[in-house]
């Protein structure tokens, strides 16, 4: 079983390799990766003052109802942790993403940063969350999380890339929806999770969506190239 300091150690060393495989081709591996760390550590302050805030207001989400019978207040309470976990990731995102001299540089140093921010929460959320769990279950849990939430943050982390040239107010709108989604896409698959059975391909779905969108995209600006060689 997942007790003390041997699992602590081990949510350590996976967030580590997560973290220097993300940023291994950065200009300075060391020094993108220790921002993306400090970047991860403010989305995880941030998560615990949203969490404050809904305590404060009686609002605290409790897995119980996310998982009970009443659609309202399931819906509602995933709504609400999925706001407050990706409002906190984009927190830690925008601190810790270096400027950069060009859109593609950009867009290279967001990439890297969410992956990074990602890895920092989901292996933190591993560590409260999976004590107890037999090793393979949790070992597997842990080392797939970081892509499950950097998949959440897709739609911000697309929207802060392609900021280069936009207004401050459109970057703030676009911004806002690509939370909103986010969130949504958050909330629909811990939702999903918290029913047996059908809420494992719900769960799927919800991962899978953003990373369809991004190999869609991807797919079109790379079909976009050659279009350009041949006008030019």
């Amino acid at each position: 079983m997942t007790y003390g300091l041997p699992w602590l150690l081990a949510c350590a060393a996976l967030g580590g390799l997560w973290i220097l495989a993300a940023n291994w081709r950065a200009e300075s591996t060391w020094r993108a990766a220790v921002r993306g760390v400090l970047g991860g550590l403010a989305a995880l302050g941030t998560a615990a003052i949203g969490y404050e805030v809904l305590a404060a207001l009686e609002l605290m989400p409790r897995w119980e109802a996310i998982a009970g019978p009443a659609l309202g207040p399931a819906v509602g309470f995933a709504l609400l942790v999925g706001g407050v976990e990706e409002l906190a990731k984009l927190a830690g995102v925008v601190l810790a993403a270096p400027a950069a001299r060009s859109p593609q540089q950009r867009r290279r140093a967001v990439v890297r940063t969410t992956a990074s921010v990602a890895a920092v929460f989901a292996l933190a959320e591993a560590a409260l969350a999976l004590p107890g769990a037999s090793w393979p279950v949790a070992l597997s849990r842990a080392a797939l999380g970081p892509v499950a939430h950097a998949l959440l943050a897709a739609p911000f982390a697309v929207a802060l890339a392609d900021a280069t040239g936009v207004s401050p107010r459109r970057l703030a709108l676009r911004v806002a929806i690509a939370v909103a989604l986010a969130a949504a896409l958050h909330a629909a698959g811990d939702w999903s999770i918290a029913h047996p059975g059908w809420g494992q391909v719900g769960f799927a779905a919800a991962l899978l969506a953003p990373a369809l969108w991004l190999f869609l995209r991807a797919r079109r600006a790379r079909a976009a190239v050659p279009a350009r060689e041949q006008r030019a």
